[in-house]
């Protein structure tokens, strides 16, 4: 796959600097990704629990909790724009575990976006917000278009930060983009992800045209590259000029395994995959006497 730079746009600009981005959740797998495409024409204020350990020039840092509305409130201001890339994810996430970091912080953010006067946002969502439907018999028409029916607590999570950007979107003008992200591995694993796999390069352009064009309103689009086989359609991206570089079928992991040899346990059949196939935890783990 070729790393040339991408056409990013032309991005809004205060006289004398360019355009900052707030990045809660940077120093993970999607937001590394990212980086080094969305420094080409951002500068980037990373907020993460954690210190990056290779920041660089037009990036700072920012260690916190978003869990702590202070420590956001600070860390807005100034902002031209988020990019909501932080959460806690896994099959055995129990609900009381996924609260901080997955409602708390979402709300937390936006108010510190509203209070800040902040006019732009990219929430990095799921498709697995869609996770218990079916993955089979659908056009990727009518998969883009299916109903919010998350497999698990992560992807309930996913679906509320989706409404709760939406009521802030419409309440206080803030242009948003909600980015249904497919598959972010840095490789196609197996046969389910080849439907909804995204390099980070692509994914770095579609975060571009959020952050970026005035077209963008309230706007759900899906976080994949082009596919032999694509599971969504993703319309409202390609009216916003998005067009992916990258193909799942030309980024194949060296122990890619076909979607007839997966196992009932991968959840091959559903969108959201594992999350469906297995049984949800409790939400909080049972007391002992």
């Amino acid at each position: 796959m070729s790393e040339e730079p991408f056409p990013i746009g032309d991005a809004p600009r205060t006289p004398g600097r360019r355009p900052l981005v707030l990045v809660p959740g940077a120093t993970g797998r999607v937001g590394s990704g990212l980086r080094p495409y969305l420094r080409e024409a951002f500068d980037l204020r990373l907020f993460d629990r954690v210190p990056s350990p290779d920041v660089q020039p037009g990036e700072s840092m920012v260690v916190g909790d978003l869990s702590h509305l202070a420590t956001v409130l600070d860390a807005t201001r100034g902002v031209d724009a988020v990019l909501h890339l932080a959460c806690v994810h896994g099959l055995t996430l129990r609900f009381a575990d996924s609260v901080p970091a997955n409602f708390t912080a979402t709300m937390n953010l936006l108010e510190a976006m509203r209070a800040s006067h902040v006019t732009r946002h990219v929430y990095a969502s799921s498709h697995h917000v869609l996770g218990a439907h079916p993955s089979t018999g659908l056009t990727p028409e009518e998969a883009a278009d299916l109903d919010i029916a998350p497999a698990a607590v992560y992807g309930v999570g996913k679906a509320f930060g989706e409404i709760a950007s939406a009521m802030y979107a419409r309440r206080y003008g803030i242009k948003t983009m909600l980015i249904r992200i497919g598959n972010a591995d840095p490789q196609v694993g197996d046969g389910r992800s080849l439907r909804m796999w995204t390099s980070a390069r692509d994914l770095a352009r579609l975060v571009s045209i959020g952050l970026t064009d005035d077209r963008v309103d309230c706007d759900i689009v899906y976080g994949v590259s082009r596919s032999p086989r694509p599971l969504f359609a993703n319309a409202r991206a390609q009216e916003l000029g998005y067009e992916p570089l990258d193909d799942a079928a030309d980024n194949l992991a060296a122990d890619f395994v076909p979607y007839a040899a997966m196992g009932p346990e991968k959840g091959r059949d559903f969108i959201g995959g594992a999350y469906a196939a297995l049984d949800m935890p409790a939400p909080e783990p049972e007391e002992r006497s």
